[in-house]
């Protein structure tokens, strides 16, 4: 049974990586250790995710149909991921710097 949940999550995440160019921003270009500095900026594209979210919401209650809530659902989802990964980002460089600073100090005192 775990079998078949973890087999259709890892399908499911080949999936939304593979065509959904967000998802391979965040994964492979802005979660890396040597660019976290990019978290900040990385917030400034969040706000074109709720402004499509936006006029989703528009059209839905405007008399839209009702699975255009799908793709709003999505942009909503990755314009909060876009709008967290700016905090994390900077909590990440900083816990790295600090970590780099200790093995600097260690290895002065040793030497």
């Amino acid at each position: 049974m775990f079998s078949g949940i973890i087999a259709g999550v890892i399908n499911t995440f080949g999936f939304l990586t593979r065509y959904l160019p967000s998802l391979r921003l965040i994964m492979r270009i802005i979660h890396r250790r040597d660019s976290h500095k990019w978290g900040v900026p990385a917030m400034l594209i969040a706000a074109p995710y709720f402004f499509v979210a936006n006029i989703f919401k528009e059209l839905i209650e405007g008399g839209g149909e009702p699975w255009l809530s799908i793709p709003m659902l999505w942009c909503l989802v990755m314009g909060l991921v876009f709008l967290a990964m700016g905090p994390v980002g900077l909590i990440l460089v900083a816990k790295a710097r600090v970590l780099e600073a200790v093995a600097r100090r260690r290895a002065k005192r040793y030497a």
